[in-house]
């Protein structure tokens, strides 16, 4: 028993420098840099697929690649903008846009990472490490879309924007869900990804057995 708890405290150990220097290799600029913008162009795609209503683009902040800024407008407000620059003769119309910020570390990046550390030191084969970090980067980055999602879907009702007028009902579940979806939430949700694509192996037995019987044999 007591082998066997050392084999999990140096397994721990090993997590924590692992992904502390992916952390550290995270927030060099041109990574995190290079890394907000893999994240934002298809996640850019996708939002303005749900949200026809709404001309938005998603943005890295110059200097700061923490940060995903969403700039939005209303169609319907731009077009009554171009209309009325149109009839009092200005060749262009003065669109007035709202924006708010996003923190792409604690959305994404930081428990993405924190993903690829549990799977890399687990009992795998490479190719099911290879396979379980797409698998789990995809699942995880969906989750992060339909927060990005219902957090837009909540601002965009709000009375001084108005872009879309969702149902009240509809409306209270999705701002309960993201009320929920915190940092812990994030990590719950992590540990979850990762149990589901580890934990169907029969090798963590084998594993522990094999660590247990180096530590013995080290004595």
């Amino acid at each position: 028993m007591q082998s066997i708890a050392k084999a999990a405290l140096k397994y721990f150990g090993f997590f924590i420098l692992l992904y502390g220097a992916m952390t550290l290799v995270s927030l060099i600029p041109s990574v995190g840099a290079a890394c907000n913008t893999v994240y934002r162009t298809p996640t850019e795609s996708i939002l303005q697929a749900l949200f026809s209503k709404a001309y938005l683009q998603l943005k890295e902040v110059e200097d700061n690649p923490n940060i995903i800024r969403a700039e939005f407008a209303s169609k319907e407000i731009v077009k009554q903008q171009t209309e009325d620059a149109r009839l009092s003769g200005k060749t262009k119309a003065s669109i007035q846009g709202k924006d708010f910020e996003i923190s792409f570390y604690n959305l994404f990046l930081s428990f993405y990472l924190f993903l690829v550390a549990l799977i890399l030191l687990s009992p795998l084969t490479k190719k099911e490490k290879a396979v379980g970090l797409f698998v789990g980067m995809v699942l995880y980055y969906l989750y992060t879309v339909f927060k990005m999602y219902l957090a837009l879907l909540s601002h965009f009702n709000e009375p001084e924007i108005a872009i879309y007028h969702t149902g009240s009902g509809t409306l209270n579940v999705a701002q309960s869900i993201l009320f929920f979806m915190t940092l812990g939430t994030n990590v719950l949700v992590v540990l979850v990804i990762w149990a589901w694509l580890v934990f169907r192996k029969n090798n963590w037995k084998d594993m522990l057995i094999s660590t247990t019987y180096r530590f013995r044999n080290a004595k």
